[in-house]
């Protein structure tokens, strides 16, 4: 079977976008791939992540209604639903298109929207990813995370302060990208400060829902030649279970990463993810993986936290990111010498997980 490369990327930036729909982000990324490849080739087909659109915009068939708008009419289109876990699994469904051979360029496009409804409305479409009982009674996926959180301090000993360090880190990296929803620094004290939303979690402690669009042109080996910078996707790798503090240990442990090496994006949904994720990875000593970040080449986009949570978008703009930090075009912060890249997207409670692991 053939080999599949990423030949082109493209993001729009992270942010309250009141001034344009659902389908004009989508577009707008789309447009900006267009201009990362020496000359686009024919589109085979068109995938579309989104989370909550079918509940916050009352709109469906987003896969076919943006090939209609791209000009791709008749390609084979679909939309793909896991959570915030919909971009992982995007990748997953493009990548074994191509390797398949059913297509030889498959345009997969990210795009969620939240700045044009009121918070009640978005809680309400985030919960729906919880189960039926626990939506009805009307509960939050913030309040699982602090349940997890607790765990996770009574099983290492450590205290609330453990976690402010990766809000100062993401909010550190967040500065250099132009890009990101939040750039600004913040420090212990406004992280202590910050609103309770659920004990013992803090509103630092959880990465803001913004508006985003994100595209990648997934290609098969004979069309890698449209690229200056083709990077392969070595493979795709998934799992799936009940959220616990070592619910990833299982799907991670044929991950062999190095932190300084490998450029590497994660879904920190909340500050307590990625502990969890870290130390899965086998970057850090259980327990210890938020006292010392920086020898880690880890969401230097400024992850969830600070870059912006667009929910079936953030996958995308995962694989966007670490595609662009290993042809050295990331505007960033850069990730020096590395060769490798792994995309960590999981849904905000990490009950589903997809990992992409690219090399240039």
């Amino acid at each position: 079977m053939t080999k599949v490369f990423i030949t082109g990327a493209s993001m729009v930036p992270v942010n309250r976008h009141y001034d344009m729909s659902l389908f004009d982000l989508a577009e707008s990324a789309f447009m900006g791939l267009r201009k990362t490849v020496e000359e686009m080739p024919e589109v085979d087909a068109i995938i579309v992540t989104n989370s909550f659109a079918q509940k916050l915009e009352n709109q469906s068939m987003l896969g076919f209604k943006l090939s209609k708008r791209l000009g791709l009419s008749g390609k084979l289109s679909m939309t793909v639903e896991q959570g915030d876990a919909s971009g992982g699994a995007g990748i997953l469904a493009a990548y074994s298109i191509v390797k398949s051979g059913v297509a030889r360029n498959v345009l997969v496009v990210g795009l969620d929207k939240f700045s044009d409804f009121p918070s009640k409305f978005v809680n309400d479409a985030v919960s729906t990813t919880l189960e039926d009982v626990s939506y009805y009674e009307g509960l939050l996926p913030a309040p699982y995370g602090a349940l997890i959180m607790k765990s996770y301090m009574r099983k290492y000993g450590v205290k609330e302060d453990y976690f402010y360090n990766w809000a100062i880190k993401m909010h550190s990296n967040a500065l250099e990208n132009p890009y990101a929803y939040l750039r600004f620094p913040v420090d212990s004290e406004t992280v202590r400060k910050s609103q309770e939303v659920s004990t013992p979690m803090k509103l630092f402690d959880i990465a803001p829902r913004a508006d985003g669009a994100s595209s990648v042109l997934i290609s098969s080996e004979d069309f890698k030649k449209v690229s200056d910078s083709p990077v392969e996707i070595e493979a795709v790798e998934f799992d799936s279970g009940e959220p616990t503090i070592s619910s990833l240990e299982f799907p991670l442990r044929k991950a062999q990463v190095r932190g300084d090496k490998t450029a590497i994006e994660i879904s920190d949904s909340f500050s307590v993810s990625a502990a969890i994720e870290l130390e899965s990875l086998g970057l850090a000593e259980k327990g210890k993986s938020l006292e010392s970040l920086d020898s880690l080449n880890v969401n230097l986009s400024g992850g969830l936290k600070a870059r912006g949570y667009p929910g079936g978008a953030t996958g995308i703009y995962q694989v966007a990111e670490v595609y662009m930090q290993l042809i050295d075009q990331f505007p960033g912060k850069k990730a020096r010498d590395a060769e490798e890249g792994l995309v960590l997207n999981t849904d905000d409670l990490l009950r589903t997980s997809y990992m992409i692991y690219l090399r240039r």
